[in-house]
């Protein structure tokens, strides 16, 4: 199975996506299935993992219900509040669902020093307690208190959203190189090889990422790294294709099996798909 292993669908209105401003009009549309099946089979891909982009219970059930729906959407990423008291009660709404693999919190807009608070650390071990993964989704500036919260979480899958989003188009990469092979010591941690180009300026060339591409490969390794498309936030600075030829391309230098793990074993391992 190939597979894209970080996308978003979303009914569009401007109270619930209000995040989505003047200067991305290209996602003020609907994106559901039937439009990522498109690009699916253009790019001869099997399944997705859909992952939350609203932080509400109904945003989870809403992506589940897709999973029932639509066959290529293998997987759920959703949200739940972590800090909630009754956190256990509220999973046991989930218990039995295979589809739910894991959960997300959306930490770039908070501060470094919100993923360690005490009763944000409990809810993460009591997803792990459960057996769901955890994605972080975080800025370079937030890769210090991540290393803080790997080591209470020694054993619980994780992985790095969008290879932690370094400023590609300042061409900024010591600091979060340094801080991205420390968190690689942790095998427990995988890395997604996605959004990119986000971060990056308009008028980009496909060597711009490579610098950053091999940083990646050389602290993770083919094994612990999943491609992702960030599909349809990435349409902001490249179609599809785009996106898929950067990570596609730079993967098939390496192994003979390095193009199927990155683009489906990994991730069908990590979210036990």
């Amino acid at each position: 199975m190939r597979i894209d292993s970080h996308q978003h669908f979303w009914n569009y209105s401007v109270e619930e996506y209000d995040w989505i401003d003047d200067t991305m009009a290209v996602l003020r549309r609907d994106f559901l299935p039937p439009h990522l099946k498109t690009e699916f089979e253009a790019h001869k891909l099997d399944a997705s993992v859909a992952v939350q982009a609203r932080c509400t219970l109904e945003e989870t059930r809403w992506l589940l219900d897709f999973t029932k729906q639509y066959d290529h959407v293998a997987g759920v990423v959703g949200w739940v509040d972590l800090k909630d008291e009754k956190l256990a009660e509220v999973l046991e709404e989930f218990d039995g669902d295979k589809k739910l693999c894991g959960f997300r919190e959306i930490l770039q807009g908070q501060e470094p020093e919100f993923m360690l608070d005490p009763d944000f650390i409990r809810g993460v071990k009591l997803l792990a307690d459960k057996g769901y993964s955890y994605d972080i989704l975080v800025f370079p500036k937030h890769l210090k208190a991540v290393k803080q919260l790997l080591k209470e979480l020694p054993d619980m899958r994780l992985v790095i959203d969008h290879i932690a989003k370094p400023l590609i188009g300042e061409g900024q990469i010591d600091q979060w190189a340094e801080d991205m092979n420390e968190i690689a010591l942790h095998a427990n941690v995988y890395c997604k090889l996605s959004g990119m180009v986000t971060e990056t300026n308009p008028g980009w060339e496909q060597e711009d990422f490579t610098p950053y591409m091999e940083v990646i490969f050389n602290a993770f390794g083919e094994d612990r790294i999943m491609y992702g498309s960030d599909w349809p936030v990435c349409l902001l600075n490249a179609s599809y294709s785009e996106t898929y030829k950067i990570a596609h391309d730079f993967t098939c230098q390496f192994s003979d099996t390095a193009e199927s793990k990155v683009f489906g074993a990994n991730a069908a391992k990590f979210y036990q798909l």
